[in-house]
């Protein structure tokens, strides 16, 4: 209890003894501040992954246009195939769908590798024929990253430089050698006379037409001729042609026309030679057909062994089935239609058969070649401007048209050919 009041005795007096509380002594100045210390990062042995590598494929260009070809010209162009990505471009495959006019220019051996970098060109070359488009596509399979396909396509189409129409005159025949086979078979006595009765015409038509002609005249069964040649000079040339011809029905009923004019006209043992620069025209008269050995493509060759084909012409006047006559005359036919000559109805009037044959009098060739190289598909053909749809062919290495049947040419219509034609390639 003393020690409680000594200690408030104290407190009460401490001015007068010195003491104070410590609000008038400065505070100790102490640095707060806390010291950073900088530890050191650890070192880690952490492995780079690496990069990804990949194929990649650039192709320049996708597309390409010819745009419009002189046709016949041949134009190319390249593609050029680039690996642009990190390892080697594997190129698998081509499919190459195109029309025949375009193509690409070598072979390639399967798989190509590529290194990055590397580049392949393509050559495609264009070789038009036609006006007709053109169009070419193709895939390449690789291993490129997202084009495993790549697409590339061309295109292009052709033109003609102008159009023509070129003109052509049959050569009228001049000079003739006509052989008469006559049928002396039992059925042909009205035959023989109507042909006996215009024979007068026959020749009048021959003399106006200024025809330096030599006329013969044999038998389906005998190749001896049954008189001398009968030409512009022979006295009564209408009559002897009339005699001539009147040679009975006692022959055989074998008839071989196409024999007797092969045997007659013989070089070695025939007894008619024909002139060299004279058309021949052999002309069958028969109301049945034919029974030579010989083929029709047999004697076809004999007859143009001994002419050119321009200058032979094998006529029929036989039965063609409309009503009179023994048998039809098919195999006499057939060989006109491979010389070019004509077929006759024998039913038919005799006037006008023997003014038919008369007029005949022009030489058909068969080729006729063009004056500018024409385009194919374009070529049309006429006579006397109606348009002749068969029976022709346009040849692309002769550029000319060939006429397969002379027999739908008469020989004075004007034989028009019209046609695109092409110019000169560009160098």
């Amino acid at each position: 209890m003393k020690r409680f009041w000594g200690l408030l005795f104290l407190l009460a007096c401490s001015p007068e003894y010195g003491i104070s509380d410590n609000n008038d002594v400065a505070d100790p100045i102490v640095d707060t501040a806390v010291e950073q210390q900088t530890t050191p990062p650890v070192k880690m042995d952490v492995a780079t992954p690496p990069e990804e590598t990949y194929a990649a494929i650039h192709v320049e260009p996708y597309d390409y246009d010819f745009g419009e070809v002189d046709v016949n010209c041949e134009y190319e162009y390249d593609v050029v195939i680039t690996s642009i990505g990190t390892e080697p471009l594997i190129i698998d495959s081509f499919d190459y769908a195109h029309t025949p006019e375009l193509d690409l220019v070598g072979n390639h051996k399967f798989p190509i590798y590529l290194k990055p970098g590397a580049t392949l060109v393509l050559t495609f070359k264009y070789h038009e024929v036609d006006l007709i488009p053109d169009t070419g596509r193709m895939f390449i399979y690789s291993n490129a990253l997202g084009k495993r396909e790549q697409m590339i396509t061309h295109q292009g189409i052709g033109i003609a430089t102008g159009n023509k129409i070129d003109l052509f005159e049959q050569e009228e025949i001049n000079k003739a050698d006509i052989l008469f086979v006559i049928d002396n078979s039992c059925s042909m006595i009205d035959e023989q006379a109507g042909m006996a009765d215009n024979a007068e015409n026959f020749i009048d038509d021959l003399m106006t037409a200024g025809v330096d002609f030599e006329i013969s005249v044999i038998t389906t069964d005998d190749p001896t001729p049954v008189s001398d040649p009968i030409t512009p000079d022979t006295t009564d040339a209408a009559k002897e042609f009339s005699d001539a011809v009147l040679r009975g029905n006692g022959g055989s009923g074998t008839e071989m026309g196409q024999e007797m004019a092969k045997q007659a006209l013989d070089p070695i043992r025939g007894m008619i030679q024909p002139r060299e620069d004279a058309a021949l025209s052999v002309v069958v008269v028969s109301d049945e057909d034919d029974f030579s050995p010989l083929t029709e493509l047999e004697y076809y060759d004999f007859f143009l062994s001994i002419k050119e084909e321009e200058l032979f012409f094998f006529h029929s006047v036989v039965s063609l089935g409309f009503g009179c006559g023994t048998d039809t005359g098919d195999r006499y036919v057939d060989q006109s239609n491979l010389t070019g000559g004509m077929y006759l109805d024998i039913c038919s009037p005799w006037g006008d058969n023997l003014n038919t044959i008369a007029n005949s009098n022009y030489i058909i060739v068969t080729q006729y070649p063009l004056t500018e190289v024409a385009v194919p598909g374009t070529v049309e053909v006429f006579l006397d401007g109606i348009p002749l749809k068969k029976g022709w062919y346009y040849d692309i290495a002769s550029n000319s048209v060939i006429l397969e049947d002379r027999g739908l040419v008469v020989g004075d219509e004007m034989f028009q050919v019209m046609y695109d034609y092409l110019g000169e390639c560009p160098l």
